[in-house]
């Protein structure tokens, strides 16, 4: 019986995709059965399956005091480790496999993969950003995931196993244009900010990152200026209109 965040742990894996900016090919998907609390987590290949997943329920069971009792995925290679199943043996956790072709068995991960891959690529298209961005649009998407309401749950993902109301202040439009506060301007004669482009809110801190395309780098940053209704290439026009030194004060 499913009473409480960690009796069970779902996982899934998707992939191959189009190699991302940071060189990442999979996703690996966990979610939490009873709460609905989903990660993604971009991996390079599937050799990093189950040192993630180890790496998660660790933190899971750290952060949230619940004790990770089940873990259910399919018959896939990734997982039939032997120093995996001894880190699951030492922890007390059960693997349980999904039958082969019987996708019920681990179907709510499945839908959940469909919901999110549904809301990261029309995100993508959205904003004009490039496909190498993926990874971002996912973790973005599954943000925006753990802090909605669903059908079955009274309430949010993030606030059945957090204990607290989530904040949805931190929530930006996706790929929406920012000024990041330069903050080697008074150093040379740099602008006082920096143009790029929001993809998400980083986790654990109250900054967001943000795509450069002038230097094809992503940035963290707390103090910025967003522009919401400005996405990459729609926007090159106002991007001459508005200089980025005098959004910022002395």
């Amino acid at each position: 019986m499913i009473e409480r965040p960690g009796d069970v742990i779902t996982a899934d894996l998707m992939g191959p995709l189009p190699h991302s900016l940071d060189h990442k090919k999979y996703i690996l998907t966990i979610q939490d059965f009873f709460s609905c609390l989903t990660v993604v987590i971009p991996l390079l290949d599937k050799a990093g399956v189950k040192i993630e997943f180890q790496k998660w329920i660790l933190q899971f069971m750290n952060t949230t005091g619940h004790k990770v009792k089940v873990i259910r995925t399919d018959n896939g290679s990734e997982l039939k480790n032997i120093i995996f199943e001894e880190f699951l043996k030492t922890q007390g956790i059960i693997h349980e496999y999904s039958i082969p072709y019987e996708h019920h068995q681990n179907g709510k991960i499945g839908r959940t993969n469909q919901t999110i891959s549904e809301m990261a690529r029309p995100s993508l298209h959205a904003a004009n950003l490039p496909i190498t961005l993926w990874p971002w649009a996912y973790r973005h998407s599954v943000w925006i995931f753990n802090h909605t309401l669903h059908a079955d749950l009274i309430k949010m993902p993030y606030e059945t196993v957090g204990k607290r109301k989530p904040s949805l202040d931190m929530l930006k439009v996706f790929g929406s244009k920012a000024f990041l506060y330069n903050h080697n301007f008074r150093k040379d004669i740099s602008d006082r900010a920096i143009v790029g482009f929001h993809l998400g809110v980083e986790q654990d801190s109250k900054g967001w990152l943000f795509w450069i395309p002038d230097k094809g780098q992503i940035a963290r940053a707390e103090s910025v200026k967003f522009d919401e209704f400005s996405t990459f290439k729609n926007d090159l026009a106002r991007i001459q209109e508005i200089q980025a030194r005098d959004l910022f004060d002395r």
